[in-house]
């Protein structure tokens, strides 16, 4: 089971890249708000934790074969391609917050590892061990920049972001390819969990209903 963050107000890597135990140099993050105040980000690492946590029950008990087997009448749709993808973004999260400072945060020039394309137990453990980067994010008293570079056409465009927008990036982006992946293992016989691959804003929207309804009721 992944814990869920003991982080502070501020999100604050402290934390290795996958597949090491080398402490990578701290990185701080700048925090976009009007107030000097730093903006919690522990909710945002628990929604992405939870996210994964449900991807990792899933690999536990999908048959490796499901795993690389191809759907669709192309044969393009792989669980194995998407859970990879999701991995790879977050690695890129990963290295621009542990890393060195001048480099910027690049989701374009990802590793695409294919070995976690087809070894779902590989798998299963780079997403164990991103969870324990993210459960590191700690508090920092103090704040800096955090940028990416965007690919528009042949240019690569510098954009000034924070750990917190990403972190709302990757929990979208995540959820969005699990909601394939349930599909996909759905057509493989395999069941799902209820609210896998469902977003926590559709999840919030579906619980008011219900609490509409009981009142009504």
């Amino acid at each position: 089971m992944i814990s869920l963050p003991r982080a502070g107000p501020a999100c604050h890597p402290d934390l290795r890249l996958s597949g090491t135990e080398s402490t990578q140099s701290a990185r701080v993050i700048k925090m976009s708000k009007s107030s000097s105040d730093p903006v919690s980000c522990e909710g945002l690492v628990a929604e992405n934790l939870h996210a994964i946590q449900q991807l990792v029950d899933l690999l536990v008990v999908l048959p490796g074969k499901l795993y690389r087997q191809t759907f669709g009448a192309r044969g393009k749709h792989v669980i194995g391609k998407h859970v990879r993808h999701i991995i790879d973004h977050y690695v890129s999260f990963q290295k621009a917050v542990s890393g060195d400072p001048s480099k910027p945060l690049d989701y374009e020039s990802r590793q695409r590892e294919e070995s976690l394309e087809l070894d779902i137990h590989a798998a299963r453990n780079r997403l164990l061990a991103i969870a324990r980067f993210l459960d590191r994010l700690s508090l920092s008293p103090r704040n800096a920049p955090l940028w990416m570079e965007h690919v528009s056409g042949d240019q690569r465009v510098p954009v000034s972001t924070t750990a917190e927008r990403e972190l709302v990036f990757l929990t979208s982006h995540t959820i969005h390819h699990m909601a394939i992946i349930a599909m996909l293992a759905e057509q493989g016989e395999v069941e799902v969990v209820e609210g896998f691959g469902v977003h926590p804003s559709t999840l919030r929207h579906q619980k008011q209903l219900q609490m509409q309804m009981a009142r009504s009721a």
